[in-house]
């Protein structure tokens, strides 16, 4: 049975033009106004705000990133361009942007993507897919052009030419603590190398903890008196994470794990610590908390799914997250937000209790955000369809609906 995903990917040429609103209602308690600028971008994964309040965001398979600016307009050059590789429209490309915490002073921004190798070989018995690396590459912003590539590291394993385009580079998000945290995926060898998965000597199926000048690990991190590990190891034990997110306030990390060979889980990540993959019983995984590691706070699943002990019910493929602040919606309050590849919800989530570690509330917001969701500097949701950046604004106490334009 082939469990691997297949979607059909639309690279729409760039149109930018006036902002169109309309009123809709997205919550049983409230409305939003949703807004939308004609903006079409193919297959937007990942887009931070800079201080100065740009919106930088990448195409996963052009490797180009852009800049909206303040004035909601997209620059008419791109900010640079990475030389990345896909394969099959899957997992592969420019998958993570971040912005430097000290932007104001060195204007870095950093990007994370799939760096070819070699090519297909569709002639080999079997077909062979590409080879590709990971790697982590930084760029100074000199008036909207990232000048200076410099590769900050490069120290992650080939993938395999037959699990091409699967489970690689993930996201790339600055920590409270100032450090670059990095996910990498299980590289689709959970089958054929599952060992590769269990052992601290490399980075796979991993996240990652460095220092975002030279890629090297950053102090204090739990492995890092193991000779035998690799010192950048922050935790371990992903399928597929595709992307994490630190809380506010607490600065705990919530992530996900995608895949569609097991359940979907929203994780509190904690340094150290074991999050099951690849022992987690036999396939086809009928039990959603079996395993050896740290059990995940929510299983997520798709509308009108009761049985999330079934894992093709639960496939969702959260590609995004985020936190929202009830300062800037009220009618969310303080709520963490999920982007679904696979079904197309925004979702939100409250999160309860001392531990943050209880799912006490879940409403879907849109159903059309298919590649990511981030909150911007003036507090606004942004997020991303197959095709467009969209947002949604908080609607003001008795403010009429906006006409279609």
């Amino acid at each position: 049975m082939n469990m691997r995903r297949r979607r059909l990917q639309r690279g729409l040429p760039l149109y930018f033009g006036r902002w169109a609103e309309c009123v809709q209602p997205l919550t049983s308690s409230a409305s939003l106004r949703s807004a939308w600028p004609f903006l079409r971008v193919p297959a937007t994964r990942s887009f931070p705000s800079g201080p100065d309040g740009r919106l930088f965001f990448g195409e996963q398979f052009s490797g180009a990133i852009k800049i909206i600016g303040t004035d909601g307009k997209l620059q008419t050059d791109p900010f640079a361009k990475v030389e990345t590789t896909s394969y099959l429209g899957q997992d592969w490309g420019l998958t993570g942007l971040a912005i430097d915490p000290a932007f104001k002073d060195n204007h870095f921004v950093y990007a994370f993507y799939t760096q070819p190798i070699s090519p297909a070989v569709p002639e080999a018995s079997p077909p062979l897919g590409p080879v590709a690396r990971p790697t982590l590459v930084r760029f100074t912003d000199e008036n909207g052009r990232g000048v200076n590539p410099t590769v900050i590291s490069d120290q992650f394993p080939e993938t395999s030419p037959v699990h091409a385009d699967f489970n690689a580079n993930g996201h790339i998000h600055f920590g409270p603590d100032g450090f670059l945290y990095v996910s990498l995926g299980d590289y689709d060898i959970f089958a054929d190398q599952a060992d590769v998965l269990r052992k601290l000597d490399n980075p796979i199926g991993k996240m990652l903890r460095i220092n975002a000048s030279d890629g090297s690990a950053a102090p204090g991190n739990p492995f890092a008196a193991d000779p035998s590990a690799d010192p950048r190891i922050f935790a371990y034990g992903f399928r597929e994470p595709f992307d994490f997110v630190f809380q506010p306030g607490t600065g705990r990390i919530y992530a996900t794990d995608n895949t569609t060979v097991s359940c979907e889980e929203l994780n509190i990540i904690e340094p150290g610590k074991g999050y099951g993959w690849p022992d987690v019983g036999q396939f086809p995984f009928p039990d959603c908390t079996a395993g050896n590691g740290v059990d995940g706070i929510y299983i997520f699943a798709k509308e009108g799914v009761a049985n999330t002990s079934d894992f093709l019910a639960t496939f969702v493929e959260v590609s995004g997250l985020d936190f929202v602040s009830a300062a800037k919606y009220p009618q969310l309050g303080d709520s963490l937000l999920s982007c679904e590849l696979g079904t197309g919800v925004l979702r939100r989530l409250v999160l309860s209790g001392p531990g943050g570690d209880k799912v006490t509330a879940n409403d879907v917001l849109v159903k059309d955000c298919k590649r990511d969701v981030t909150v911007g500097l003036d507090g606004v949701i942004y997020y991303s369809t197959e095709t467009e950046i969209r947002k949604l604004i908080p609607k003001q106490p008795g403010s009429a609906p906006a006409p279609i334009t």
